[in-house]
């Protein structure tokens, strides 16, 4: 067999060389080799500069051009070479099992040719639609360029595909997770004492890799509901086991308050509330004080467990009436009532916390619902601190959450806390001493210099929480998946087994990692990526906390960028959602807010880290800026003519917009097509409360809808060297600069181009088509007006013709809508829309024209959730009545009926049709509206069509026909009739060209939505979408704008056919040439005095 010269690492780290001292086997192993005992290196020397600690960072990545590429490809050598030694030292007796000759066959070399065509198909392709994390102009999610060591030690591990769920799926993987897992706990503060071989002095942590931060998350959940049951368990046991009797009333427990009492004496209130120091040494103390096996225990407690049992038996049996309940911020992530669902605890039971105006837990807030608690005995599993959360990295306050425990365990209440700190947690090891920093380390080059004093102070409170989740995928630069958790008390993990939480030993810890956590078969290749990575890098100041402290200067001065881009700008304005110092400090004058921001532009984004860190003034107000930890929440606003923009939708339409320039989330996006890639949250207004309200304010917004905001994350060791940030600052300037000269064109009322749905046989009723993304169509209107004799028996000759479609008047000249009532008439064209277009019957001159209702649509205008019953406006005469819906919230549909008929079924005729002529209000009681809405093109309102009938309530409208909203429905008072209301032929439907270029901005709507947006052209038109080959099933263009998933489906496996990518279309494709017959035809005329004719689908009921 053809032999290959075997390479080895020259060193091993000093880690390794601890574990291979007290295990055995490992040591065994290392000695059956036949080549000479590694030694072990002295540790290099941490750098001695910012400089040197730069130059060092630059041999941690790959690099953003791939710099590193003939190092990594060195490594990759050596994994390789080994990798095939591996194999051909395994049983050097057998042959070779692939031969020439089945090397030499044709199925050999067809099954080798297929590899390498569709190797070289997605190694193509992956470079050209995957995200450019790798890059600093990279700002978006909490991901960089993963680390090289991680890299190739997941590469590595990953050609031996271990399994770390058991030992024999990965011997030595095993040993290195656990080996990360006390490295982790270290870092976070924890006491691992590694020293015995016997067992583990207690308290001592314990930490795992798990595949991700909510796995981890539930796992904590897993172990704090098991917790807390435990002692009810033993109860129940020493309740039902005669052999334990004698336990009840001989054995005591300490309650959270310091009392010691019996068991036996010991309520449910009682034991729910043990200290968690308490419940994992009960079964210790069972065994010890009474002579029994830990065997013997465990046998008798695996059948009162809730493992066992389950939740509801317990607490059914022990009579609990209020189950145990979990508190965490409002903001928290979203694995947490995931995590409450799967472990049966239920999301209702998990209690948002309200945060301040930092958007902080409120721990005022915390210590009054902690109040209640005590007051109603409702047991806590545990209350959770985010320390780094994904939108904008703020840091909960965990001393103050330990402080409250330690107030209300005096109080007879109990809890764990845990640190959801899969972010957060990694910023530890800024704090960490770097053991081989030389003398006299200069203090300027410490990586906490511009960490501020609150960050610092949390994470230095990490040590004293239960359970900690940590994420090395996130802030320790290692490949997915890779997230962490880690316990105070090692004997914690038992909880989620089905032994007692008895002490072990060191060895038992490193061989059974599979054995704890939710998990089932886990990769090794995740533990030895982060191990590696600990090794190289370090954890400790000279280490990850020099790429973090440069993260958190990077930050700060994107963060500084954001709240100074706007100065001087007559239209731009952006604002962070961290407040500046000056801002939170209520007495500060405006004009001190301005001179801070000239400052932090003038000053601190002028200067180098070196320069800024040795002057006293910029220093201490940079370690107050921007967000906790690195995350940047930003939005965007504009100012027409000086004045901000109150409009929070329109603020919405600008940022999504940003968002969509400065993303990468699609396959049809180019690689090159965004120079700043960032990401996007919404901030609900329930979850955030008066803290967004404070940050609309100081956007110059009014209202109570959620925000659509914009994040960046720092992570690049590469920026702030050389003052990057201001090239990443200058071109997402360029792009808000281009998008706001958009919102501006939207929102200016200005002549434009309108139509309206005919109603009635004369004199007629005029509905304005509406729609929500423009300034001079966000208007419902209904006005009546009168056609001269000839034009009237040519629009009624037409509608005997065909009594089933709908008719629009669109007007032939842009104009605004005040200036057609102030004029009273307006020329237009009249058309007719059915299901295969539109066609014009003839212009007309629309005169003596009065205005029933005229309301405004835009966002402040509205409420800020749909109405609970569907209300109507109904107006004409007693002879033709009509009716249009409404339009209260947005998204919303048009929905306009003429010639309907109502039977009154009480209530005086005479007032009803009195009230007709200003328009009353119909509320249908059986249409729950909150329930049915939004409507769609392929989710139409079922309800509305011809001869359908609708129960109403009638009501007068009591204010007068320009009143604004919100609250039109609101106090309607008594009504005057119920009636029924039966449909006629004439029923126009649209819930799409009302809602064009509207996206849906909530914060139930999943972050990852769809939104397509239109080009700048057409969004800035002020024309009604029907003159911009809009109709109502879409975009007469769509094709030049999106993508619909059945192209999507079609596109990607022609590509898959051809094993081409070039076949995938990018969205900066230029639209379709118009042809002879779209422009030239009879019923397809371009003139603005023709409705387009779309070419889809225009669905007319």
């Amino acid at each position: 067999m053809e032999s290959t010269s075997r390479r080895r690492p020259s060193s091993l780290s000093m880690s390794a060389a601890k574990m291979m001292a007290w295990l055995p086997r490992l040591s065994a192993l290392s000695s059956l080799s036949d080549e000479p005992e590694p030694t072990i290196a002295e540790p290099l020397n941490a750098p001695g500069s910012l400089q040197d600690a730069h130059n060092a960072a630059g041999a941690w990545f790959l690099g953003p051009k791939a710099e590193n590429i003939n190092h990594f490809k060195k490594y990759v050598d050596i994994i390789l070479n080994d990798l095939t030694q591996c194999r051909r030292d395994f049983a050097p007796q057998d042959e070779d099992f692939v031969t020439s000759k089945m090397a030499s066959s044709t199925a050999f070399k067809g099954s080798m040719s297929r590899l390498e065509t569709n190797l070289t198909f997605l190694s193509a392709l992956l470079p050209q639609h995957s995200v450019p994390f790798y890059s600093p102009r990279y700002m978006a999610h909490m991901l960089n360029d993963v680390s090289m060591p991680a890299t190739l030690g997941y590469l590595l591990a990953l050609m031996y595909n271990p399994n770390n769920v058991a030992q024999e799926g990965g011997p030595l993987t095993n040993v290195i997770e656990y080996d990360v897992g006390q490295q982790l706990c270290s870092m976070l503060g924890y006491d691992v004492q590694p020293g015995g071989e016997s067992s583990f002095p207690s308290p001592t942590a314990w930490g795992h890799i798990t595949c991700d931060g909510s796995v981890a998350n539930m796992e904590s959940m897993w172990v704090a509901r098991n917790l807390k049951f435990y002692p009810l368990s033993l109860k129940r046991a020493v309740d039902n086991e005669s052999c334990l009797a004698y336990v009840a009333t001989n054995f005591k427990v300490r309650l959270c308050t310091g009392k010691q009492k019996a068991l036996a004496d010991c309520d449910s209130w009682d034991l729910l509330n043990l200290t968690p120091d308490e419940v994992v040494s009960l079964a210790t103390r069972v065994s010890d004080e009474f002579g029994l096996s830990t065997q013997a225990l465990q046998a008798i407690m695996s059948d009162y467990i809730i493992q066992t049992t389950g939740k509801d038996d317990l607490e059914n049996y022990f009579g609990i009436q209020r189950p145990p309940q979990y508190l965490c911020s409002k903001t928290t992530h979203y694995s947490w009532p995931k995590g409450a669902a799967i472990t049966g605890i239920g999301s209702r039971n998990m209690i948002g916390v309200p945060v301040d105006d930092q958007a902080r837990m409120d721990c005022q807030a915390l210590d009054m619902l902690l109040a209640e608690c005590v007051k109603h005995r409702q047991a806590i599993y545990a209350v959770v601190a985010i320390m780094g959360t994904t939108e904008h990295g703020t840091v909960d306050p965990l001393s103050k959450i330990l402080a409250l425990r330690r107030k209300y365990q005096r109080r007879g209440l109990s809890f764990l806390v845990h640190a959801d700190a899969a972010w957060g947690g990694y910023f530890t090891s800024m704090l960490v001493p770097n053991p081989d920093a030389p003398e006299g380390e200069n203090p300027l080059d410490d990586p906490t210099l511009f960490l501020s004093p609150y960050a610092e102070n949390e994470l230095r409170h990490l040590r004293l929480a239960d359970s900690i989740t940590i994420d090395p995928h996130k802030s320790g630069y290692a490949p997915y998946p890779a997230g962490a958790l880690c316990y105070r008390d090692g004997r914690l993990r038992y909880m989620v087994t089905w032994t007692s939480p008895v002490i072990g030993s060191m060895e038992e810890g490193a061989a059974k990692m599979g054995v704890y956590g939710v998990e089932g078969s886990k990769t090794g290749a995740a533990p030895v990526a982060a191990w590696l990575g600990h090794e190289v890098i370090g954890l400790h100041k000279g280490g990850f906390g020099f790429l973090l402290g440069e993260s958190v200067f990077t930050s700060i001065k994107m963060y500084g960028h954001w709240a100074t881009m706007s100065l001087d700008h007559p239209n731009l304005l952006v604002v962070p959602f961290r407040m500046l110092p000056s801002e939170m400090n209520s007495d500060a004058s405006a004009q001190e807010v301005d001179e801070e921001r000239r400052f932090i532009r003038d000053v601190i984004l002028k200067r180098t880290r070196e320069e800024l860190a040795n002057d006293p003034r910029a220093c201490a107000l940079m370690r107050q800026m921007g967000s906790d930890l690195v995350v940047n929440a930003f939005a965007c606003n504009f100012r027409i003519n000086g004045v901000a923009n109150k409009d929070i939708s329109e603020a919405n339409y600008l940022n999504a917009r940003l968002y969509d320039r400065l993303s990468f989330k699609k396959m049809t996006e180019r690689l090159n097509d965004q120079k700043v890639i960032i990401m996007s949250s919404v901030f609900s207004q329930k979850e955030y409360g008066v803290c967004l309200t404070n940050f609309k304010e100081r956007l110059g917004l009014t209202g109570d809808e959620d925000l659509f905001v914009l994040v960046n994350v720092s992570m690049s060791p590469f920026a702030s060297p050389i003052s990057f940030e201001q090239v990443l600052a200058a071109d997402f300037r360029e792009v808000a600069e281009e998008e706001v000269k958009i919102s501006l064109k939207r929102n200016k009322s200005v002549p434009a181009l309108r139509a309206f749905v005919l109603q009635g046989n004369g004199p007629i009723s005029l509905v304005h088509m509406p729609c929500f993304s423009t300034m001079s169509q966000r208007r419902q209107c209904i006005l009546n007006g009168e056609l001269s004799g000839t034009d009237l028996m040519a629009y009624l000759e037409a509608k005997r013709e065909d009594p089933t479609a709908t008719y629009v008047a669109c007007a032939v000249e842009g104009e605004e809508l005040s200036a057609i009532i102030q004029r009273k008439s307006f020329s237009c064209l009249i058309s007719k829309l059915t299901a295969a277009g539109t066609s014009a019957i003839m212009q007309a001159q629309i005169t003596n024209i009065t205005v029933i209702k005229n309301r405004q649509l835009s966002s402040r205008y509205l409420d800020a959730a749909y109405p609970g019953k569907m209300p109507f406006y109904l107006y004409g005469t007693r002879q033709e009545i009509h009716l249009d819906h409404m339009l209260l919230h947005a998204p919303n549909a048009q929905l306009s009926a003429g010639d309907v008929t109502v039977e009154l079924k009480d209530g005086d005729e005479s007032v009803f049709a009195a009230g007709l002529k200003k328009g009353l209000i119909a509320v249908a009681d059986a249409l729950p509206e909150r329930l049915m809405q939004p409507f769609t093109v392929n989710r139409r309102p079922q309800f509305f069509r011809p001869g359908a009938q609708l129960d109403v309530s009638i009501y007068h409208d009591r204010r007068t026909a320009q009143s604004q909203g919100p609250g039109l429905c609101d106090r309607l008072g008594e009504p005057i009739a119920h009636a029924t209301i039966t449909l006629g032929n004439s029923v126009f439907v649209d819930s799409f060209m009302i809602n064009v270029d509207t996206p849906i901005i909530a914060s139930h709507v999943p972050k990852k939505r769809a939104i397509t947006l239109p080009s700048a052209e057409d969004a800035s038109s002020q024309d009604h979408p029907l003159f911009r080959g809009y109709g109502l099933a879409g975009h007469a263009d769509g094709a030049a704008h999106s993508t619909n998933p059945s192209q999507w489906r079609e596109i990607w496996d022609n590509a898959l056919a051809a094993r081409r990518f070039s076949d995938i279309p990018s969205r900066t494709a230029t639209p379709p040439e118009s042809t002879a017959s779209d422009t030239d035809s009879d019923d397809y005329c371009p003139s603005p005095i023709a409705v387009r004719r779309p070419r889809v689908s225009f669905f007319a009921t």
